[in-house]
């Protein structure tokens, strides 16, 4: 039972279909089949869900849901390039209430054609990737409820694992005084080696992320749209400096347009990727003030500038403060103090820690470096540091490593559910059929992974995490 591939014993439609399992392997010609192998890689599964993510319409819901349906986002792909795949995609009644809308499926069916197109595109804009899949995905995004299963970046993705971060936030319509103390609070994190983390907007964003660039320091930037439209078009110039020092990411793809809903899951990704959060100016009503509410939600501190006592833009601010909410901000000394980090100058021209990564070869790096060796693929193992491009960006430009560490011991029932749950995204009931477990004692042991970090969910998905991704037990 365990030597069976996402795919059944016979692979897509009981039709064997070529080997090839490098980097590229979606890249095929329209409507042919999709390289396959004995054992599916999660680096072709996480192609897959790249291009998949690509599709406006496709978010982690959707995204979940097809993975659960068919087993796997390849085989998604390959029942869209042959329009069957609105064929038993949910029941009678979840298609009564559009699932999965028509233009949707279009947008899948039109990718199924040729996914080779969408890699291509994203590495024509420099756009690296980094999913749920990747041994190497950002370890503050995973403290989220639901992390999105795809990011899309520019820049040096290394800014996304900086080991010290605040995010400021505050109103589009800042005054000087507001911009003067976002560019003041920018500069002292930036001159402590503060990564900065802001939302890229016009207003007290702008003065943050430039104030951390003229201080010589990395910034990071959440946006609500795709990299085509990143932010204002007055940020152009700011957008380019952003990614000589930091990047730029998001969960849509580089087509997409903001609307009225993105910017509060941006919100979510600013507070995810921050160890504090510091609102310098917001009104009464104010996105910032989603952004506050979501970092006292997820356990990170709060720290607000109060403003002048007579300022409706400063309004919301001294509400929080009001209500007990955040602490007055005393400055970024201050701040480092509270958060225990050590108060030393540092070189920050050099806190990158090595060249810059070249994003445009994200997607088209060694094919080596983003799949398995044949020993570990036999097993179902990632054999090497990471399954992603990112990943192996990462450790060519000095950036983190992951050590080949021995997995914890593991039970006998634990050890059967991780080699299974290691090849990719699988359900529950997939896992009751591949294994003689009863579901109370498969739940139990799912538990376990969960609890030893081996092991996340996605909807209702499973997948593998930690140095389950890394090395075989």
């Amino acid at each position: 039972m365990l030597g069976v591939g996402p795919f059944g014993p016979r692979g897509p439609e009981a039709q064997p279909v070529g080997g090839g399992r490098d980097a590229h392997s979606l890249r095929t010609r329209p409507g042919a089949p999709f390289r396959s192998s004995e054992v599916e890689t999660l680096a072709e599964e996480r192609q897959a869900w790249v291009v998949l993510a690509t599709v406006d319409g496709v978010g982690e819901r959707t995204l979940a849901h097809l993975v659960a349906t068919h087993g796997t986002a390849r085989r998604v792909l390959w029942l869209a390039a042959r329009g069957r795949l609105g064929r038993g995609l949910a029941s009678e009644p979840e298609r009564r209430r559009g699932v999965l809308a028509a233009a949707t499926l279009a947008g899948i069916e039109a990718a199924a054609q040729d996914p080779g197109a969408r890699l291509a595109a994203l590495a024509a804009a420099a756009v690296w990737t980094v999913t749920l899949l990747d041994a190497d995905y950002p370890a503050r995004l995973q403290t989220l409820l639901v992390p999105p299963p795809v990011l899309f970046g520019q820049g040096d993705p290394r800014a996304l694992d900086a080991p010290r971060a605040v995010a400021i936030v505050g109103t589009r319509r800042a005054s000087p005084a507001g911009r003067f103390e976002a560019s003041r609070a920018a500069a002292g994190l930036a001159a402590r080696g503060v990564t900065v983390v802001s939302g890229l907007a016009i207003g007290i964003d702008g003065a943050a992320h430039a104030a951390a660039l003229e201080a010589g320091g990395t910034t990071l930037a959440a946006i609500g749209a795709g990299h085509a439209r990143p932010g204002p078009a007055a940020h152009r110039a700011l957008v380019r400096r952003i990614l000589e020092r930091g990047a730029v990411i998001g969960e849509l793809p580089p087509a997409a347009r903001a609307s009225r809903g993105t910017y509060p899951r941006r919100n979510r990704l600013i507070v995810a990727l921050a160890d504090a959060v510091l609102v310098v100016e917001a009104p009464a009503r104010s996105g910032a003030l989603i952004t506050a509410h979501l970092a006292m939600e997820q356990g990170v501190p709060l720290y607000v500038v109060p403003g002048r006592a007579t300022s409706e833009l400063s309004a919301g601010c001294r509400a929080l403060l009001d209500e007990g909410s955040g602490h007055a901000f005393g400055g970024a000394r201050e701040l480092c103090r509270e958060l225990g980090w050590e108060d030393t100058s540092v070189d920050v021209g050099q806190s990158g820690g090595g060249a810059v990564v070249d994003p445009a070869g994200c997607l088209t790096c060694d094919p080596a470096a983003a799949v398995f060796s044949s020993d570990a693929a036999r097993d179902g193992f990632a054999g090497l540091t990471g399954t992603g491009p990112g990943a192996a960006c990462r450790v060519a430009a000095g950036g983190p490593r992951h050590d080949a560490a021995v997995l914890p011991a593991l039970s006998m029932p634990e050890r059967e559910v991780a080699r299974i749950v290691a090849r990719g995204p699988i359900t529950m009931d997939q896992l009751l059929d591949a294994t003689r477990a009863s579901p109370g004692e498969l739940a139990a042991t799912l538990t376990l992974l969960q609890l030893r970090g081996l092991v996340r969910s996605m909807g209702p998905l499973y997948l593998p995490a930690g140095r389950l991704l890394l090395t075989a037990p």
